[in-house]
């Protein structure tokens, strides 16, 4: 097997990586590990480093999305034609429009901004739509984590299912945390940025008509995740639902009492109104915690058997998924076995593998 040389634009990772920044950082971690022998140079924020051949920093931080779209589009590629490279990968989306990047490899996430555009500000929409237009067209290749968000590069933008592979991110296989619970009482739990597409004020919702018809025998609810755009309607909502002592919000929490909420958690709700791969969904699934999740796209792909799938436009379905959660103990049992059983299949290392053979057929197409 020849060696390459791989860049990778990592400017979204961070050291409190979610999201987009933690499949940068697994799947760059993991490549370097199962891949010695190929060269890795990794552009990055200055003062963070991966465990790569080569880091590469800007001479100032690039402080919001603004002034990092502005130096991936103008000094990037520079850049990458004065270091020289077989394959540049691009894990989220967005190619240098003005100049052209050959062998470019993009990661695409999801269609959000396409599906539901009034879940962007107006003006972010605009340019997220176009950059990523612009770049599906240009990249040599497209990497995406669903065969939902496949199907929605097909039907929506027009992409040639053969430039498009399916590449499920790993999950990072947390052990159980056994130990106390880091919560008084006993509570569900979501996890996610606070913003209209996870579908909060729903969840609320039919979380406050599953306590009143328990009366007070209800679990609390924990939210865990940073403010996004338009998160006011979702710290008004406990209050506007009559449960807001019993609604907390933690803000971003890190790894390791991540992992204690989910090991102690009743169930993960997850209803979010549109995902690329749901990762929340996948991590509590290892852990071997209840989920209820949306029914659509890649959530009812990641969940299908395994979850307990409601309609996330409906709070009733949504109170019925928590209230079966928990009164039907046996149902939760099998399908918690069967959510265990399917993450085990999906680790970064596979990722990095399946990653690898598209490099080398994107290299070797010249």
């Amino acid at each position: 097997m020849t060696a390459l040389r791989i860049a990778v634009d990592a400017l979204l990772y961070s050291r409190q990586a979610a999201g987009i920044g933690h499949y940068i950082r697994h799947l760059v971690t993991a490549y370097a590990a199962v891949f010695p022998e190929d060269e890795v140079w990794a552009v990055l924020n200055p003062g963070l480093s991966l465990p790569v051949s080569r880091c590469f920093h800007p001479a100032h931080p690039l402080n919001g999305s603004g002034a990092r779209i502005l130096y991936e589009q103008m000094v990037l590629p520079r850049l990458l034609g004065r270091v020289g490279y077989d394959v540049a990968h691009f894990p989220d989306y967005q190619l240098p429009i003005a100049g052209r990047v050959p062998r470019a490899v993009i990661t695409v996430h999801d269609l959000v901004a396409f599906r539901m555009p009034e879940t962007f500000p107006p003006r972010a929409g605009r340019v997220k739509r176009y950059l990523m237009a612009q770049s599906v067209r240009r990249a040599a290749h497209v990497i995406v984590p669903s065969r939902a968000t496949r199907d929605d590069l097909v039907h929506v933008l027009g992409i040639p299912p053969e430039r498009i592979t399916v590449i499920p991110h790993g999950v990072t296989h947390l052990p159980r945390d056994d130990g106390p619970s880091p919560w008084p009482r006993p509570y569900f739990l979501a996890v996610g940025t606070l913003e209209p597409r996870k579908n909060l004020v729903r969840l609320i919702q039919g979380y406050s008509r599953l306590c009143r018809a328990r009366g007070g025998d209800c679990p609390d609810l924990v939210v865990a995740g940073k403010p996004g755009w338009m998160y006011e309607p979702i710290y008004r909502a406990p209050a506007e639902n009559g449960v807001e002592g019993r609604v907390t919000f933690l803000d971003y929490v890190a790894e390791s009492l991540l992992v204690k909420l989910f090991s102690h958690a009743e169930a993960l709700c997850f209803p979010s109104l549109y995902e690329g791969f749901g990762l929340p969904v996948a991590e509590a699934m290892t852990i071997g915690t209840p989920v209820v999740a949306s029914n659509r796209g890649a959530l009812a792909e990641i969940g299908e058997g395994a979850a307990f799938l409601v309609d996330p436009l409906d709070p009733d379905s949504i109170a019925a998924g928590l209230e079966t959660v928990l009164t039907h103990p046996a149902e939760v049992e099998v399908r918690r076995r069967l959510g265990q059983e399917r993450m085990r299949r999906l680790t970064w290392e596979a990722a990095a593998r399946a990653t690898r053979a598209v490099y080398e057929r994107v290299a070797t197409a010249r």
